[in-house]
C-alpha cells in the first residue's frame, strides 16, 4: 500500500494522515478535482472520466454543488456501480461537493444529495473559497479552516481501518 501525507506547498500544513491510493476523478470540467487531488498529496492521482477501472484505489469523485454538478454526479454515481458490477472498482466512490460561491447550496443540490447519499462511502463539502480566484496556484495560499475541516472528513473516510479479523487475533494474543 502506498502511503501518502497531505501538505500545503505554501502557508498553512495540512495534518499529515496515511492514506491508501486514491483516484479522483471530476464529474466534469471546473469542479476542482486537480484541487482536491493536490490536496490529498501523494496518495492521490487525477483520473479521467473514462478511466475508472481503478480496481486497487478508492475512488474519490468531484462536483461543484450546482444543479448540473450533480447531474454529472449522478451519472458519475451510475457508471461507478456498472463498475463494481463488471469488477472494475473495488467499492462505491467517495462525493466531494465544491461549492459554487459562499451561499447555501440551492435546493436542487440539496435533494440530489440526499438521493446519492445511500450511493456513496460519503459525502464531503468543499467550502468555497473566493481568494482562490485570484491566483494561479489555489495551494500557494494558506488552506483556510473549512477546507482543513474538510479534508479532515475526507481523510476519515479514505484511511484504511483495521481488519474486524486482525482486531480479533490480536485480542487473542497472551
Amino acid at each position: 500500500m502506498r502511503i501518502g501525507t497531505r501538505r500545503n506547498t505554501g502557508g498553512t500544513d495540512l495534518p499529515p494522515v496515511e492514506l491508501p491510493p486514491i483516484a479522483v476523478v471530476s464529474c466534469h470540467g471546473g469542479c476542482g478535482a486537480t484541487t482536491v487531488a493536490r490536496l490529498l498529496g501523494p496518495a492521490g492521482r487525477e483520473v479521467q472520466r473514462d478511466a475508472l477501472a481503478v480496481r486497487d484505489e478508492v475512488l474519490v469523485m468531484v462536483a461543484r454543488g450546482t444543479a448540473r454538478g450533480m447531474q454529472w454526479a449522478t451519472e458519475g454515481v451510475r457508471v461507478a456501480y456498472e463498475h463494481i458490477r463488471r469488477g472494475w472498482l473495488a467499492e462505491p466512490p467517495v462525493l466531494v461537493v465544491v461549492a459554487d460561491s459562499p451561499l447555501r447550496e440551492p435546493s436542487v443540490v440539496r435533494a440530489r444529495l440526499r438521493l446519492l447519499q445511500d450511493r456513496v462511502r460519503g459525502i464531503v463539502h468543499m467550502p468555497y473559497v473566493s481568494q482562490w480566484r485570484e491566483v494561479d496556484d489555489p495551494l500557494s495560499l494558506p488552506v483556510p479552516a473549512g477546507v482543513c475541516a474538510s479534508m479532515a472528513h475526507l481523510s476519515s473516510l479514505l484511511s484504511p481501518s483495521p481488519s474486524p479479523v486482525l482486531e480479533l487475533e490480536e485480542e487473542r494474543a497472551p
